[in-house]
């Protein structure tokens, strides 16, 4: 995934959360990959999502590994579902919505994830 990208869906998941944050955009972690029978370690970089407060059967904490692969993939998917992300995404990552971020993390995590963004941001304090 493009740097731009990654940053802007980091920027909205953080600017529009309500139950889940961004925890390390900046993580760097081994994965596992089989491909045509054949296993292989990767490291690559790593949305780690973070749940501030509980939801549904989640609980305060509990923290989510979203490989950069994934991403990748989930992107792919949804260039090829919605033409009008395709042409949209093509201009630059500012054009990436909010709704298209939520796209695509349900995607990366195969629908284990929904993060439920706000439409207007939140107000966060930086120390």
């Amino acid at each position: 995934m493009r740097n731009t990208l990654y940053r802007q869906m980091v920027y909205w998941i953080n600017a529009n959360r309500t139950w889940i944050e961004v925890d390390d955009a900046y993580a760097y972690k081994e994965h596992i990959l089989t491909c045509n029978g054949r296993t292989s370690c990767l490291v690559g970089r790593t949305l780690v999502l973070r749940a501030f407060r509980e939801h549904g059967e989640y609980k305060v904490g509990q923290t989510w590994d979203i490989p950069d692969h994934e991403l990748d993939r989930a992107l792919a998917a949804y260039r090829k579902a919605d033409r009008s992300f395709k042409f949209r995404i093509k201009k630059g990552g500012s054009y990436l919505t909010v709704k298209d971020a939520e796209t695509i993390i349900h995607l990366a995590t195969h629908g284990v994830i929904r993060l439920e963004l706000t439409d207007a941001p939140i107000h966060t304090r930086y120390q």
